[in-house]
């Protein structure tokens, strides 16, 4: 129990660097980011998803260039979204890895897509999801697409670009509750 508590202490303090590291620029501090992290402590507890899977997807995100409360609160709605599709918690770290990467791109192309899918987490729930946050935000129009032609062919519509960085972490954020 001790070398465990240690190795979580010894893990949080190299989150600590990374995600002040990652977050400098938007004049994020300590007390913030230490804050987050007790934030997603607790929430690890409560789920089936440990806090180091947490920490580390949360440096992911803030190297993607979102902010440090945003991460946290997109890190929560992930795992919410992974355990309500039965998603393992090493399958949701895969996909985490590839979905951070499609944030900094800023845009979720099939690939990306397939990445969550491949752990059962691109249901039609995430997908419904998904398009009404798209809808509501006029990517959708911006795209020269409608809602009904994403939910009659999902997969082939991202070609389009309309699944946004900004539209994933809305529909994250909604998914922490």
């Amino acid at each position: 129990p001790v070398n465990a508590g240690f190795a979580e202490y010894e893990l949080k303090m190299g989150s600590i660097q990374t995600i002040l590291a990652n977050t400098a620029r938007h004049g994020t501090g300590l007390d913030q980011v230490t804050a987050s992290l007790e934030e997603l402590n607790t929430y690890a507890d409560k789920t089936i998803y440990n806090f180091g899977d947490m920490t580390k997807n949360i440096g992911l995100f803030t190297n993607a260039g979102i902010k440090v409360d945003d991460a946290a609160s997109m890190i929560k709605g992930f795992s919410n979204a992974a355990a309500a599709s039965g998603t393992s918690a090493q399958g949701a770290a895969g996909a985490a890895y590839q979905l951070s990467q499609a944030l900094s791109a800023g845009t979720i192309r099939l690939m990306d897509w397939r990445s969550l899918t491949n752990v059962g987490m691109g249901n039609k729930n995430m997908q419904t999801g998904l398009i009404e946050i798209a809808d509501a935000m006029g990517t959708l129009e911006a795209n020269t697409i409608t809602a009904e032609e994403v939910q009659g062919d999902f997969n082939g519509s991202l070609e389009k670009n309309w699944l946004s960085a900004d539209v994933m972490s809305s529909y994250l954020k909604i998914m922490a509750g």
